[in-house]
């Protein structure tokens, strides 16, 4: 099977070199915290006091696994978990004064790295490919 004919690979092929491209833009800038943890941060920095099911949901990851994230990123100084005032059991996450300056030194430097890739498309182009993906997500979704 040619597998470039294939949209599955086509799109893990994409995705591959896009995190290769991030990580790069990572190590260049010595940014004190992985990709995966800085989707962490940037999610938390979007609706602060979330809790870590919902983190983990729109993260894609595994409830465990974000636990993990969350302890190193504490430890780091740019979490701190609360306790949640409508349910007991759960904790609400929310940035440190360390973890705001984080965000803010970071959202910047991604946004130009984003912008970089939507030039390769035009505007037209990059509508259609939205609009496949998000095609192509609604029929995967379970």
């Amino acid at each position: 099977m040619d597998n470039s004919k294939n949209i599955s690979f086509q799109l893990e092929k994409t995705l591959h070199l896009i995190k290769n491209e991030t990580l790069a833009v990572f190590r260049e800038n010595n940014f004190p915290v992985s990709k995966e943890q800085w989707l962490i941060l940037e999610r938390i920095a979007e609706e602060e006091g979330s809790n870590q099911k919902d983190i983990a949901g729109d993260t894609f990851k595994d409830p465990a696994a974000l636990t993990r994230m969350l302890d190193l990123l504490a430890v780091k100084g740019f979490v701190q978990r609360k306790a949640s005032k409508s349910d007991r059991r759960t904790f609400d996450i929310y940035l440190t004064v360390e973890g705001k300056r984080l965000v803010n030194r970071i959202t910047p430097t991604l946004d130009i790295f984003h912008s970089h890739i939507d030039k390769n498309l035009t505007k037209e182009d990059g509508k259609s490919l939205l609009h496949l993906l998000n095609k192509l997500q609604s029929k995967l979704k379970t």
